[in-house]
């Protein structure tokens, strides 16, 4: 296993610095807004569901019916808009992205835009033309589209100035605005990467994208997945657990639900995370009783050599297991 790719990709000291800092930050916002949070039914199925665990203050549920583990009640679109313009913690994950994203275009996005080019050339005879990369970010992925050079148009698409900033200092065709700015029928592919767990109504923000899509337009999804192995095995604990940052966590089973109900056709659904292994021996390292915990599992990242790091992490990819998925699916 490549060792040191998750200290390549989340710093150790940068990385604690951030988590120590969206605790802060989370449990400061809860403090001042918690009284205008909105509870909510499932985001992928809208049934029944119980509390399972508190993290920063905020409850988190869990469907009984497709397994969706959510928060609610949740800060309203307004507040999350306040929270990301004037809190530190987001500000402090994005300067990290920026001094990582040759790391990650390399392990991360540029294999999903090949993979992403491929899927499409399968289930179109026509190229498509325009790509838009919804909550650019640093811009990594969308410069990763732009130099595949599939697409006659990328766009990075963000709502704050700092990413805009970015995506613009790499030579990328940049707009600020909000999904629903955009116009109707214009584009034939949106990237949604680490933005779903974000948002405050999936299925709201999903319909907007079926109405920017052209015909048979793509979307591609890559989020955190709920039923993941870190996921079962930290629960409440999980790093990637961060709220009001992430709010929703869906599964392969959850967001494959969501997106048929919701006049999308899936044509390709993975978790392809690398990172699982890694995070869990890491937390091993800074102190979690792995051994305790799962003997087992101890037994196999600490005890074996380290090919078998590798092999149990191809394990949880293979399965859907990792808690990393990427989902594509068409407008129909």
């Amino acid at each position: 296993m490549t060792q040191n790719l998750i200290d390549q990709m989340r710093p150790q000291d940068e990385h604690q610095y951030i988590l120590d800092l969206r605790k802060k930050s989370g449990e400061s916002f809860y403090q001042k807004y918690h009284t205008e949070f909105i509870d909510i039914v499932c985001p992928a199925c809208g049934e029944e569901s119980e509390s399972v665990f508190q993290r920063y203050f905020f409850n988190h549920k869990k469907c009984k019916k497709c397994n969706t583990l959510f928060c609610s009640p949740r800060p309203p679109e307004n507040l999350l808009f306040e929270y990301y313009e004037k809190y530190e913690a987001p500000n402090a994950w994005t300067t990290m992205l920026l001094k990582t994203d040759a790391v990650r275009k390399a392990m991360q996005y540029q294999p999903r835009v090949e993979l992403l080019i491929n899927v499409i050339k399968q289930n179109y005879i026509n190229p498509l033309s325009s790509a838009f990369d919804i909550g650019a970010g640093s811009g990594a992925f969308t410069l990763a589209l732009q130099n595949a050079n599939y697409f006659s148009e990328v766009l990075a698409v963000d709502i704050t100035d700092s990413c805009i900033e970015a995506c613009q200092k790499i030579g990328l065709k940049t707009i600020k605005s909000s999904i629903q700015d955009l116009p109707d029928t214009s584009t034939d592919y949106i990237g949604l990467n680490d933005l779903f767990e974000h948002l405050y109504n999936p299925k709201e923000f999903l319909q907007e994208c079926l109405r920017v899509l052209r015909p048979n337009g793509v979307i591609s999804i890559a989020s955190p997945n709920g039923e993941g192995f870190d996921f079962k095995l930290f629960k409440e604990n999980t790093v990637n657990i961060t709220p009001p940052e992430h709010l929703n966590y869906f599964n392969p089973h959850s967001i494959e639900l969501l997106l048929r109900n919701n006049g999308f056709e899936i044509l390709y659904l993975e978790t392809p995370g690398r990172l699982d292994v890694q995070i869990v021996c890491r937390e091993t390292l800074k102190g979690y009783d792995l051994k305790k915990e799962n003997e087992y599992l101890y037994h196999l990242f600490f005890e074996k050599d380290e090919q078998m790091q590798d092999k149990f992490q191809d394990f949880l990819a293979q399965n859907c297991l990792s808690s990393h998925l990427l989902v594509i699916a068409k407008k129909i």
